[in-house]
């Protein structure tokens, strides 16, 4: 999100309260720079309420946040002009939400403002291509070696993003525990994701009889604790993994699936639909994906029932 510039809080108490929103943030597990980004939003907000004559955080009514909401859905974009897009607005005002919150579990506060309030989030505009069900099935029966398999699990069965994917580590992967942790997601958030006993199997399977064979070529460095390693040894990124994926659709010869021309991020997509499909609660769904936002994961709910209408 943008950063606006040159906002100064005078209030003592505010400037205090800005340093304070920054730490919670950090023990949230948000990274610096995005930790940073918020403050400076935070900032315009207590700049604004200064302006408006509001001194005193704890007095802040519903009122006074709607009104807030007005003047920054109209306040020209300070890098091009333009009115703020919609995305913007909403981070804005998702930032002064999780300030209240703050308050409220440090009971300083014993009403929420914003627990009456709405702000819509933007919806997206892009079509998220995901796979149905049987052609997921589709890319399980044509992989050839527990790798290619382990990919899929991956990619598909735990929902990673290609970029966790590709800093998976051995240690991140607790069979036993049917879990696998994810130490810095987007964001720098560490969460657990379960794992299916099938998708047990997979990663089991290539660790256990593939990998170690991979260790022998010549990019292997015994500090590697990479899991999937790549055919030199090294470990595997981004671009190897969608030539992988790419190399099973084209073994499918499904000219479906050819079509959607996916990668390895639509898998992702996939899953989540797929589970929203099968009546997992969406709650459960967003932490298994790790996103920030419900509203992320509840674009999935409208993919699903788009797919239900083209059904009937």
């Amino acid at each position: 999100m943008g950063r606006p510039k040159n906002i100064i809080v005078v209030n003592e108490n505010y400037q205090a309260l800005a340093e304070s929103f920054y730490k919670y943030l950090l023990r949230l597990g948000y990274n610096a720079k995005g930790c940073k980004s918020r403050y400076n939003y935070l900032c315009e907000f207590l700049h604004w309420m200064e302006q408006q004559g509001y001194t005193k955080i704890e007095k802040t009514t519903a009122r006074e946040i709607s009104n807030y909401y007005e003047y920054i859905s109209e306040r020209p974009s300070k890098k091009d002009g333009g009115i703020l897009s919609q995305k913007t607005t909403h981070s804005h005002m998702r930032i002064i939400r999780d300030l209240f919150i703050m308050l409220q579990n440090e009971q300083k506060i014993k009403i929420n403002p914003c627990s009456t309030l709405k702000f819509p989030y933007p919806r997206a505009t892009e079509e998220r291509t995901v796979l149905d069900q049987e052609e997921i099935k589709q890319l399980y029966k044509v992989a050839e070696t527990a790798q290619e398999k382990a990919i899929l699990s991956l990619a598909y069965g735990c929902g990673l993003r290609v970029g966790e994917l590709t800093n998976c580590n051995i240690e991140d992967i607790r069979l036993r525990e049917k879990i696998l942790i994810v130490p810095k997601g987007k964001g720098n958030k560490r969460r657990v994701v379960p794992i299916s006993s099938g998708v047990v199997k997979d990663l089991a399977d290539y660790y256990y009889n593939e990998r170690e064979a991979l260790t022998k070529g010549r990019d292997y460095k015994p500090t590697e604790s990479a899991f999937i390693l790549h055919s030199r040894g090294g470990r595997m990124r981004k671009g190897t993994y969608n030539k992988h994926l790419k190399i099973l659709v084209e073994r499918t010869q499904n000219e479906t699936i050819k079509e959607k021309q996916i990668t390895i991020h639509n898998l992702r997509h996939s899953i989540a639909t797929h589970l929203l499909e099968q009546g997992i609660p969406v709650e459960q769904v967003r932490m298994f994906l790790g996103h920030s936002q419900l509203e992320t994961t509840q674009i999935y709910t409208h993919i699903s029932r788009k797919q239900l209408a083209n059904l009937m």
